[in-house]
């Protein structure tokens, strides 16, 4: 079974695997830091270990950050454009009523 791409993923999915990976990639360096203060002399191992575990993760979590963004303008745009609209019929039908009675 393969893995849907970010588009095709509803609103709900996308932020949860976007929190989940998110998650994941601070328990890594979590998993780190503990490493590393357990043994001082291997910490910049330890946070090595960690950019490269995590390198995927937020690899991940920026594409499904981008669809979400890429939503996000998506639907702006189209209330900016609804706006736009009523803004406009609103002046026409105020313009007509002010020729029609005035």
């Amino acid at each position: 079974m393969s893995t849907p791409s970010p588009a095709e993923l509803s609103h709900a999915r996308l932020d949860a695997l976007l929190h989940e990976l998110q998650r994941r990639a601070f328990d890594v360096y979590e998993d780190a830091a503990l490493r590393a203060e357990a043994n001082p002399a291997q910490a910049e191992l330890a946070y090595a270990q960690a950019e490269a575990e995590a390198a995927p993760l937020i690899a991940q979590a920026r594409a499904l950050n981008e669809e979400r963004v890429r939503r996000l303008r998506q639907r702006a745009q189209a209330w900016r454009r609804a706006a736009l609209a009523i803004a406009v019929l609103g002046i026409a039908a105020c313009a007509w009523w002010w020729l029609a009675h005035g």
